[in-house]
């Protein structure tokens, strides 16, 4: 069971938590929970703007950091004293790009390599950037989905291993993807196949990759055409699962797909967010409990086959549907008065849960409810009352 600091530190970190009850955390006194403040997606921007000259550079690191920080502080925080506040201000994406620019010419190479990777780089600089001394910088450089033909060409390096990883994994790659996709690192290859630009004609070179990661990725890829993904599901057991995980599988081989004798199978077509109900209605009848919960967490999932599941004999299945955020809310509120202590923490953390399910789960005797009320309740009512329970 979690302290009442632990509880003030879970309240600091929910974007719901009411911002005054974020103030009086800062201003509580303890540095862990200035911290925390700091660092809150709550955080007011007055609140960041005090919280910038606090004395402790920690704090100070977790404001840069914070995406709800005003331009204004973090221009006053670039010219910190400490490096790694700097670093955090060059790779906000809610810093201006003329300050960017201005950190990338700091003396310090992990400030320069925060600046190099920040989207917000002036596409002039991240030229100047890809020439740099420091191979860091240029590999952060590399990384940067915004950064022109031009800089990732001055940056690559194609007898570096990491200079091909960097640029397997950038959307903007100005290296053909069938090359990298040749590498012979099988290391180079997945990142190609874990690459959301990948076109569907490097794909298709992947799917029949002799690794079998590397075949998996790419049959799992969304760009992945679809006659290669129907075709996999008549074939190995790894293959028919990558299939059943695509969301553009179609509906007719999930449906097949869903009584395959292969439990992995079936267990990836009731994971898969693109799940037809009939599909759905199949799988709620499975034997075998692995399936279930994949089911019972399925977003996708229609809600008779969840409220099916949330009667069942299992815990586990239980456990994973108080969790789903597309359960219906009175499902939820029966949940939070189911016997095992899991389900019922697990309603406390969904953010779908109504009102009434979380003020019936406040005074709750299970060991993480409250944790988990605190850490993602949407209810203001809720967490402010949590707050002054903490206090």
């Amino acid at each position: 069971m979690t302290s009442d600091a632990g509880l003030r530190l879970l309240l600091a970190a929910n974007p719901h938590t009411p911002p005054g009850l974020i103030v009086s955390l800062a201003r509580d006194g303890s540095e862990e929970l200035r911290v925390a403040a700091a660092a809150s997606p709550a955080a007011t921007g007055d609140l960041l703007a005090e919280l910038a000259s606090d004395g402790d550079a920690a704090v100070r690191r977790h404001v840069a950091a914070n995406g709800a920080c005003p331009a204004g502080t973090l221009a006053a925080l670039a010219t910190d004293g400490d490096e790694q506040v700097r670093v955090a201000v060059a790779a906000s994406p809610a810093t201006a790009p003329d300050v960017v620019d201005g950190l990338s010419s700091d003396p310090q190479v992990l400030v320069r390599a925060a600046a190099a990777g920040n989207p917000r780089c002036p596409v002039s600089r991240l030229v100047i950037l890809a020439k740099d001394d420091s191979q860091r910088v240029r590999h952060s450089v590399l990384q940067n989905p915004d950064a022109t033909a031009e800089a990732l060409t001055a940056a690559y390096w194609r007898r570096d291993f990491l200079s091909r990883l960097f640029l397997a994994g950038n959307p903007a790659a100005p290296i053909s993807f069938e090359t990298l996709a040749a590498d012979e690192s099988p290391v180079i290859r997945l990142a190609v196949a874990r690459n959301r630009q990948a076109p569907p004609i490097v794909l298709d070179q992947l799917v029949s990759d002799p690794v079998e990661e590397v075949m998996v990725t790419a049959l799992r890829h969304p760009s992945t055409p679809r006659y290669l993904v129907i075709a996999a599901a008549a074939h190995g057991e790894p293959a028919r699962r990558a299939a059943a995980a695509n969301p553009v599988c179609p509906p007719a081989q999930l449906v097949a797909l869903a009584v395959d004798l292969a439990l992995p199978v079936r267990v990836a077509v009731a994971g898969n967010q693109s799940l037809p109900h009939s599909a759905a209605f199949v799988l709620g009848a499975d034997a075998e409990v692995r399936a279930l919960a994949a089911l019972g967490g399925n977003r996708s999932a229609p809600g008779p086959v969840l409220a099916a599941l949330a009667a069942g004999p299992s815990e586990r299945v239980r456990r994973r549907v108080a969790r789903n955020d597309h359960a219906l809310p009175r499902l939820l509120d029966r949940l939070a008065r189911d016997a095992d202590d899991a389900v019922r923490t697990g309603v406390a953390g969904n953010p779908a849960a109504s009102t009434a399910a979380h003020w019936c789960l406040l005074s709750d005797p299970g060991p993480y409810v409250r944790e988990e009320l605190a850490r993602a309740s949407r209810h203001q009512e809720i967490l402010t009352r949590l707050g002054g329970g903490a206090s």
